[in-house]
């Protein structure tokens, strides 16, 4: 999966009081330095409505069930989503399954079931490793081995055939080799943790640091803890730089994570500290002016209805593994004022979720039904 635009159309968006006087303290004194100093407050990211934040426990999560009814009744099929099959259908079924382990609703068990056994339209190494993931999270929810089996196998056979010294390291995006991107290098780290989770298999350890070092050298995250498309390989002297395409919410979301994983295996909190920062920017930075997420770019086609559905899926995941305080309740705020926005757009789950928050795209289908849903969910932390 490549998006590819023009030019980066994205200019810098501040929100209201630019941030907030302790996000921007925050970034300036950790973004250069990798995030090596103790984690920072990020107050200051768009504060979330009264009545938002005056929500009952579980409410979020009954929405985002609301929201996945419509899903299923509007697009289900025997093992897929009509609009959303390959990579897709994997993002989908790892919302349900978090859905699931969240409400302990079992309503979509076989429809789980089915979608992670149906591996066809996975053409791209990045397209895999979304399957990886699911398996290993299936995995933990059915206890079948031919899942974990799977997963280990198809890791074991993307990282011996594509991970190469062309720029420093990194996995190539695709089987002819022609882009090195972050959303496959980021899907490398969180597939190596969640392996690494499942079987404590040290080898998954190794390539989850391994990954995650190769990323934070190769200069597609900015000084605003905001991350690049990908890289630019110049094709005489096979230098590599970061391509300045633009910054998608989903490569903001899927290595938090990974991260966050990493602090629970090495016992070092400064992994931890990074993803809440690259967070904490996304929710700043890559919004409307009421603090809603957007991409960088005025359109964008059938790919992107989902990353903001994963953005907050990893979000959620992060939110899990941070104990009570500013850091959380900050995130906790956002989540909840986008969530609000699908709630809202969505006139209280009766209607599909636009894949802008705005509700000035009318741009529907499987993959924004989702996004919508995954931070609804999200939204429950």
């Amino acid at each position: 999966m490549r998006v590819r635009v023009a030019r980066d159309m994205e200019g810098p968006r501040f929100g209201k009081a630019a941030l907030g006087a302790v996000l921007c303290a925050m970034l300036a004194s950790t973004g250069a330095r990798a995030l090596r100093a103790e984690p920072a407050s990020i107050t200051g990211v768009h504060a979330a409505p009264e009545n938002v934040e005056a929500s009952q426990p579980g409410e979020w999560s009954a929405r985002a069930g609301t929201a996945l009814e419509l899903l299923d009744a509007r697009w289900g099929r025997e093992g897929d989503w009509q609009g959303a099959g390959g990579w897709q259908r994997f993002v989908l079924v790892d919302l349900l399954i978090a859905y699931r382990e969240r409400s302990g609703d079992p309503r979509w068990d076989e429809r789980i079931a089915k979608a992670l056994r149906n591996r066809r339209g996975l053409a791209l190494n990045d397209d895999a490793l979304w399957a990886v993931i699911a398996s290993v999270d299936g995995y933990r929810l059915e206890g079948d081995p031919e899942l974990l089996d799977y997963a280990a196998t198809r890791f074991a056979q993307l990282v011996t055939t594509y991970w190469d010294d062309t720029c420093g390291g990194g996995l190539w995006w695709d089987p002819r080799r022609s882009y090195k991107n972050a959303i496959t290098n980021e899907l490398l780290v969180t597939a190596a943790t969640r392996l690494y989770r499942a079987t404590g298999q040290e080898s998954y350890r190794a390539w989850a640091l391994r990954g995650w070092g190769w990323i934070a050298a190769s200069g597609m995250i900015g000084d605003d803890a905001l991350v690049r498309d990908g890289l630019a390989i110049d094709t005489r002297t096979r230098t590599c730089r970061s391509n300045g395409q633009p910054r998608w919410t989903y490569n903001q979301g899927v290595i938090l994570s990974g991260l966050s994983d990493l602090t629970e295996m090495t016992g070092d909190p400064t992994y931890r500290a990074r993803a809440v920062a690259m967070a904490g920017s996304a929710l700043a930075r890559l919004t409307h002016a009421d603090g809603t997420l957007r991409e960088p770019v005025p359109a964008i086609g059938a790919d992107g209805l989902s990353f903001k559905g994963i953005f907050a899926f990893h979000l959620a995941y992060l939110m899990d593994a941070l104990p009570e305080g500013a850091q959380k309740q900050a995130l906790r705020e956002a989540a909840r004022r986008n969530a609000a926005a699908v709630w809202r757009i969505s006139e209280e789950g009766r209607a599909p979720v636009d894949s802008d928050w705005t509700g000035a795209k009318r741009q529907f289908g499987a993959a924004a039904q989702g996004s919508g849903a995954a931070m609804l969910l999200a939204a429950d932390r």
